[in-house]
């Protein structure tokens, strides 16, 4: 292990000395130990800047259920049901996130939810 002289540090630093230089002994370790290192920061970066943080692990969302019928489609769904017509664009995405679904296709008789926060 390594001690620093921190009084010796001190001198070497005000007199315009040459600083100590230190010597890597084991390589693979030290490279161990700077990838966990930067593994660490960028876990730590990640977390400390992520906005899915929640607040609480249960939610009480409350919703309402339509049932789809033949000719309908995530556009006239949100575009009938949505108090906000703003951006239709977001609102299907939202409806799409809500009710997890991986397509725009819906069939009649799927379960739409939509939710009364809308």
């Amino acid at each position: 292990m390594y001690k620093i002289d921190l009084e010796q540090l001190f001198r070497t630093s005000v007199r315009g000395g040459v600083m100590k230089r230190y010597k890597v002994v084991d390589k693979n370790r030290f490279y161990t130990f700077l990838t966990f290192l930067f593994i660490i920061i960028i876990i730590s970066v990640y977390f400390l800047f992520s906005k899915n943080t929640a607040l609480s692990s249960v939610q009480d969302i409350r919703f309402y259920e339509i049932k789809v019928v033949e000719g309908d489609n995530l556009w006239n769904i949100a575009s009938n049901h949505l108090k906000e017509k703003k951006n239709m664009q977001r609102a299907i995405y939202d409806l799409k996130k809500f009710n997890n679904l991986k397509t725009s296709y819906i069939y009649p008789g799927d379960i739409i939810k939509i939710p009364i926060s809308y």
